[in-house]
């Protein structure tokens, strides 16, 4: 209990800030209305016409006239890693599309460095603007035959990750580890149950009485849905969905069917972003961005905000905290010039004004991370073309191949075969028809396995990228046209201890640093997305029609349907275990 909220709320003492003369968003209520808004020690104090005595001296005045007072935007299921920036920078960029909290299970970072990477994010969120909530990644355990990672978790840290105060439940439950009765998973549900906490979903095209099992466990949230019937479904056995919107993930207007042609019922639904890289962030928006999307597809304009709002605190169980404006919750207000177009004009969060006139003006000061954290690329040697392909005899002309079939606005993969030629027992890609190069080049300096296939998507028709993103596993990833670019790339990458470079022609034309843990940059963000820009412009110059080609190539490494390419060679994701990618050979 805080007794000075307690006066302020009374007119007894004066708040630290008063908003007046907004448009108050009443997420809760679904009203619009003219109220002041008076915060102290970072909270709501009180709301609507404030006690005399609410202003004094020193109390800062924020006049609202004209603009729409909403509670700050929360993202409910979102990788900040994949962003590419630190979380202090990634602070900087979603700050100005009113994001006051995201809920992110830190999980790349611990796949390359381990549960301490996890603690030390969370050290540099500490205070900071935009609130971490921290959905712990139950376990990471390495399957050699699949995919080589850089560090594991086990049960021994769960105890201490979940009851740290920034925890909010469990991450990324799967199917399999609720309908084997794993006891890692019986060990996260005693835990869950004991601190209650939530047990986020990831269930994928899980239909009938095994998402009957899987829901009667208590999974809270699920953000895999692809399309209205499998959303509905979902609803309907408890489990809240959060619509997924990101760069490489389009399943938004599938899904939001389910409320503009089913006519369900919102509350139970979130718009999350799961994986948006920095160029997207400055060039759409946030959570601002999928508002206008929800609008624009017949959601009204306050259901749309309530999705980013109060249903994603309810969702979390944050809603004591977060989600609304009301006495007692977290003083995050995002001030609207335009309620259908979501129009950001100033934010507030943790009481203090940190964006005005779409300007931060909150100091950020720079997170130094600690070694463990750096240099963590370890190539198992100097790369070469010879070392990134397909072999037959060499009196073959020809081979038939299985190519990962990718797309730029799902995860989801295909299953596809190929007639490739053969020159000099070398199994050629076929540009005309957009197959490519694929390579997988373990980076932690364990066994130095190499995975080599075709994918099938990304339509440039010479160079090479060679990324240190690569998920669930974030090996060395590259793909392109010729082999000899490449090696070129992969080399490169290794001397900048993580990051993505583009070579065409035995040139490196673009390349950024990623030195955290291969995954995160150092440098200013908006600077940054400026590089990673120029890099998607070339590749679209090359006949690339990815939105985010970046992204997209890093879930080419993901064991999810059809294909996946790790260290270990083409996973086929059905049976999880490597299979040949040549077929036959003539």
């Amino acid at each position: 209990m805080n007794g000075h909220v307690i006066d302020v709320a009374l007119g007894k003492q004066p708040a630290d800030v008063v908003i007046k003369n907004g448009k108050l968003v009443n997420v809760l209520t679904k009203e619009i209305y003219l109220a002041d808004i008076a915060i102290a020690d970072g909270v709501i104090a009180a709301t609507g016409e404030l006690a005399p005595g609410c202003i004094g001296e020193k109390t800062k005045v924020i006049d609202a006239k004209g603009k729409y007072l909403a509670p700050g935007f929360i993202d409910a299921h979102i990788h900040f890693e994949s962003s590419m920036l630190s979380f202090t920078e990634f602070n900087r960029v979603v700050l100005t599309k009113g994001t006051t909290a995201v809920a992110s299970d830190v999980m790349e970072v611990s796949i390359v460095s381990g549960y301490k990477a996890i603690k030390e994010v969370l050290k540099e969120a500490e205070g900071l603007p935009v609130k971490l909530l921290n959905p712990i990644l139950g376990f990471t355990q390495e399957d050699e035959t699949v995919q080589t990672v850089g560090a594991t978790m086990d049960s021994d840290v769960l105890d201490e990750l979940i009851s740290m105060p920034s925890a909010i439940g469990f991450a990324e439950t799967t199917p399999h580890t609720v309908l084997s009765k794993n006891p890692m998973f019986v060990r996260i549900k005693e835990l869950a149950d004991k601190y209650k906490k939530t047990l986020e979903g990831h269930a994928p095209e899980l239909r009938g009485p095994e998402l009957n099992a899987y829901a009667s466990v208590g999974i809270r949230s699920d953000h895999e849905c692809v399309a209205a019937d499998e959303e509905l479904d979902k609803l309907r056995h408890g489990i809240r969905v959060l619509i997924r919107e990101g760069s490489a993930a389009k399943d938004l207007k599938a899904c939001i069917k389910v409320i503009t042609e089913n006519q369900v019922d919102p509350r139970y639904c979130s718009i999350v972003s799961d994986d948006i890289d920095m160029h997207y962030i400055l060039t759409n928006g946030h959570l601002d961005h999928k508002v206008r999307m929800v609008v624009q597809e017949g959601v009204d304009p306050v259901v749309a905000l309530q999705m980013v709002t109060i249903n994603p605190a309810e969702s979390l169980k944050v809603d004591d905290r977060y989600g609304s404006i009301a006495p007692g919750k977290c003083a995050d207000v995002v001030f609207l010039s335009d309620l259908e177009n979501c129009t950001v004009v100033d934010v507030v969060a943790n009481g203090e004004l940190v964006v005005e006139n779409g300007k931060v003006i909150y100091e950020f000061k720079p997170y130094d991370y600690p070694d463990f954290m750096r240099n963590t690329v370890h190539l198992p040697k100097k790369m070469t073309a010879d070392d990134l392909v397909l072999r037959v005899d060499n009196a073959k002309s020809s081979a038939k191949v299985r190519v990962i079939g990718t797309h730029g606005h799902t995860l989801l993969s295909d299953a596809l075969e190929a007639e490739l030629s053969v020159e000099d027992g070398v199994i050629k890609p076929d540009v005309t028809n957009d197959i490519l190069h694929v390579a997988c080049i373990e980076r932690y300096g364990k066994n130095g396995s190499i995975g080599r296939a075709f994918v099938k998507g990304f339509g440039f028709k010479r160079g090479a990228v060679a990324t240190s993103v690569g998920h669930d596993h974030h090996n060395v990833t590259a793909i392109g046209a010729d082999a000899n670019d490449m090696a070129m790339a992969i080399n490169r990458l290794g001397e900048l201890g993580g990051g993505i470079v583009v070579v065409n022609e035995g040139k490196v034309l673009y390349e950024l640093a990623l030195p955290i843990c291969g995954l995160l940059c150092t440098q200013d963000g908006i600077e940054s997305a400026k590089v990673l820009a120029a890099m998607q412009n070339y590749l679209a110059e090359i006949g690339c029609q990815m939105e985010s080609p970046m992204l997209s190539l890093s879930f080419v490494t993901l064991t999810i349907p059809s294909y996946a390419i790790t260290d270990q060679g083409l996973i086929d994701v059905a049976a999880l275990k490597p299979v040949d990618p040549i077929i036959s050979s003539n």
